[in-house]
């Protein structure tokens, strides 16, 4: 099974999200990550991230498109889209050592510090999946005391006429 991505343009109307949901939940699929935005048009931009094989993949794809409120469903390629996720960062009272460890981290992965106080932090970090899995693995629940993520956004690389 492949990770799959599928980039949904839908009216922007309540229920869109539990009727998605639905149609993968009937097939037994758990969606790794959901993002939603809203586009110029007005229109909502659903980015569904979930594992399934190429003949599910295919038949997820035609029932989603018969979906009355969904305007377009385009199948992204992680190696042609731009891919992006943020994380907050808290971290528990540290000492001073921990804190400049803590620092010098978010440093090094182009982060920023939100709040400090109180020898704590919060932290903003972005990047791909593997870097922010890379760097909360790193500093470890003995310095991390809460984080929250986005989830992965996607934007295909290709630039085509208005």
């Amino acid at each position: 099974m492949k990770t799959r991505i599928f980039s949904v343009l839908c009216e922007n109307v309540p229920g869109v999200m539990m009727r998605i949901s639905r149609v993968f939940t009937r097939r037994q699929i758990n969606l790794d990550s959901i993002t939603v935005g809203i586009e110029p048009s007005g229109l909502a931009r659903i980015i569904l991230l979930f594992k399934a094989d190429d003949r599910m993949a295919e038949f997820m794809h035609r029932v989603l498109v018969r979906l009355i409120p969904i305007v377009n469903v385009e199948v992204l390629d992680p190696k042609q889209s731009i891919v992006r996720e943020v994380a907050l960062l808290k971290t528990h009272r540290l000492d001073d050592e921990g804190i400049l460890r803590v620092l010098g981290e978010i440093d090094r992965i182009g982060g920023r510090v939100l709040e400090l106080k109180e020898n704590a932090l919060v932290a903003e970090i972005y990047g791909t999946h593997e870097r922010i899995e890379e760097t909360i693995k790193g500093l470890g629940p003995d310095v991390l005391k809460e984080v929250a993520r986005s989830g992965q956004v996607f934007i295909s690389r290709e630039m085509g006429p208005k």
